[in-house]
């Protein structure tokens, strides 16, 4: 069968198909990224279950006149693959080929470069007033799915529509019933009434066995979908939407091209007040295993990047985390919908009580851990730093103004390799390293984690973790939890020549490089910081002075980050003489690659650190030369 897809090379092409060649068109999307996900990673279920959806849109809509914009943009592979993008669809997520976000710099089609959930009404909105205000013709769709409608921010954005009422923008809920975690709350109670209404559920039965015996199966199963239709319609309760000021249309079987086409077209002739479509759509459809698991097929682990075999970082902490619930009933944790990605299922399973899931609300998680602590509770707020930015002024205000004891376990620090500039944990230094009253910090490898953990349990006060993702370095875990000074590191190589002040996971690759460069002659001493605030100026200052040469590592943007706060214990003890180098990542958005590439890219690695050393130190040994160095030879100042 000759193949549709290699025929649609812009969305007018998706016009000329008839629904046959259009289901046909479906299934090969589906094969293709099947195929190229399973192979490298990437968001997977939630792509398969927005065929349809995706290609009824291009075909009602002229896109880029008409603006689609996607909430979260992890959902457009679909999208990539219809507006240009498919011969270089093989390279999504490579370094060098295509994102796995929507990506403006790629295509005129991609409104938004977004992997945060709950933005997509709000910025659809204001690209429609924008529309207006020019006078420029065209519809503005804004998708919001994969649990997005959970996030505060969306409610904001719905009830400011209501009020503006643009008549160029409609918006589509693509209820799949997930964000990555199953969704929480009112919206999953109102989705959940239309498949167990005691009505809806002894219909789908009778209509079933008609169907059964009537002789004409294909009218049999269209009067089977007309009476679902009719009946969800019937029971749903829309009088919250309608309440709010929208015209509600749905459900909607998120599958069914043409019924999605009619409905489109029909939110188009509605001028009085705006539109709410409510497509369901099944996460994962046409690939058995994630639609049996769509949690752990959302983004299946990129098998491009380098593994120690070692527990995760997260699975350490989940499982401190419940040795320390174990002792104390006081203890909680929250999760804004990452219970598998933090490692907190387990900790949920054990203790299905005292663990939280908020949905992707990361603002409300860390008021509500305000509230805990208030209430006399220790709560672990474990969020993905990239998200946990989301909820800056809640740190500010509701936990260190107030010197509460929440802890901040901000996962996935550092770099993160494919999913790239959207999601690396860049910031958290900077922007925790400057709040009164809280601790700051970052283990050197897993075992260090949990007394970290534990460290934070015994400190009453606001406290945060920053841990990186993926697996461990591989040491062996101490059976007896104790906790670490705080504000204290330690030195764990000595040297003569130069101090590598290093913080989390690059105390290990300093020490490599140390290593390296102790067999040119050049004799390294490696500090692990572990403390980003407060810093250990002692240590810190009497290396500087020995040596005369400090470099600091960190994966956290330079500006505001660890290698600044070392400047200032420097400034303030008016050390003279000391020429001090910084290392981390630059003032930029660093786009898709592995990890490891990533690290190489910006001399985060052992080869990196060493070279950096050579050239702000040693420029005579740069370009090959390997002479030996004389111990004490002044620094480069």
């Amino acid at each position: 069968m000759a193949s549709i897809l290699e025929k649609v090379n812009q969305p007018a092409d998706l016009r000329k198909l008839d629904y046959t060649q259009l289901d046909q068109l479906a299934q090969e999307i589906r094969d293709t990224i099947i195929r190229i996900i399973t192979q490298r990673g990437g968001h997977l279920a939630s792509n398969l279950g927005i065929v349809e959806l995706t290609l009824a849109l291009h075909r009602v809509f002229d896109s880029p006149k008409d603006r689609i914009v996607w909430d979260t943009t992890n959902q457009c592979y679909t999208h990539k693959l219809v507006t240009g993008r498919r011969e270089q669809f093989e390279s999504v997520r490579l370094e060098g080929g295509l994102s796995g976000f929507g990506e403006p710099t790629e295509s005129l089609h991609d409104v938004l470069a977004a992997g945060h959930a709950g933005t997509g009404l709000s910025v659809a909105l204001g690209v429609a007033q924008a529309q207006l205000v020019r006078g420029q013709a065209g519809w503005v769709i804004a998708v919001v799915g994969d649990g997005g409608m959970t996030s505060g921010p969306s409610f904001e954005a719905l009830n400011n529509i209501v009020g503006l009422h643009p008549k160029n923008l409609i918006v589509i809920l693509n209820d799949n019933g997930m964000s990555i975690s199953d969704n929480v709350g009112f919206l999953t109670g109102w989705r959940q009434s239309v498949v167990t209404h005691p009505e809806y559920r002894a219909m789908a039965e009778r209509t079933k066995k008609l169907a059964k015996k009537m002789p004409h199966g294909e009218a049999a199963y269209r009067l089977v979908k007309r009476f679902k239709a009719g009946l969800e319609g019937f029971t749903l309760p829309t009088t919250f939407w309608a309440s709010m000021g929208f015209n509600y249309v749905g459900p909607l079987d998120g599958h069914d091209i043409k019924a999605m086409e009619r409905a489109l077209k029909q939110a188009q002739r509605v001028k009085d007040k705006p539109t709410l479509l409510h497509v369901i759509t099944h996460k994962g459809k046409g690939y058995e295993p994630a639609e049996q698991d769509p949690v752990k097929f959302h983004q299946p682990s990129s098998p491009l990047g380098d593994g120690s075999g070692a527990p995760t970082y997260s699975k350490v902490f989940a499982q401190t985390l419940v040795r320390i619930m174990k002792d104390d009933p006081k203890v909680v944790g929250i999760s804004a919908a990452m219970l598998e990605g933090t490692g907190l299922v387990e900790a949920k399973k054990a203790f299905p009580e005292r663990i939280y899931d908020v949905g992707i609300a990361e603002e409300h998680a860390v008021s509500m851990a305000a509230g805990l602590a208030l209430g006399g509770a220790i709560p672990y707020v474990s969020i993905y730093s990239t998200f946990m930015q989301r909820a800056f002024d809640q740190i500010i205000h509701d936990v260190c103004l107030q010197n509460l004891h929440v802890v901040m376990i901000a996962d996935r620090a550092g770099l993160v390799g494919e999913d790239g500039k959207t999601h690396h944990g860049a910031f958290d230094i900077s922007y925790m390293r400057c709040v009164p009253n809280a601790i700051v910090c970052a283990p050197k490898d897993e075992n260090e984690l949990q007394h970290l953990v534990y460290t934070s349990y015994k400190h009453n006060g606001p406290f945060a973790i920053r841990i990186a993702r993926g697996a461990g370095v591989g040491v062996p875990l101490d059976t007896k939890l104790r906790a670490l000074p705080i504000g204290k590191g330690e030195i764990v190589r000595q040297g003569t020549d130069v101090a590598i002040v290093a913080l989390g996971k690059p105390v290990t690759v300093a020490v490599q490089a140390a290593e390296t460069l102790a067999r040119e002659g050049i004799s390294c001493m490696v500090i692990n910081a572990r403390f980003a605030k407060p810093i250990d100026s002692e240590l810190i200052l009497a290396a500087a002075k020995a040596t005369k040469r400090v470099l600091t590592v960190e994966e956290n943007v330079l500006p505001g980050g660890f290698g600044d706060a070392v400047l200032e214990a420097l400034a303030d003890a008016r050390a003279d003489g000391i020429a001090v180098e910084r290392l981390g990542m630059p003032d930029a958005f660093i786009e898709h690659a592995t990890a490891a590439a990533q690290r190489k890219r910006i001399g985060l690695d052992a080869d990196g650190i060493a070279e950096r050393v050579r050239k702000a130190f040693f420029p005579t040994r740069t370009n090959g030369h390997r002479s030996k160095v004389k111990v004490g030879e002044p620094a480069g100042v």
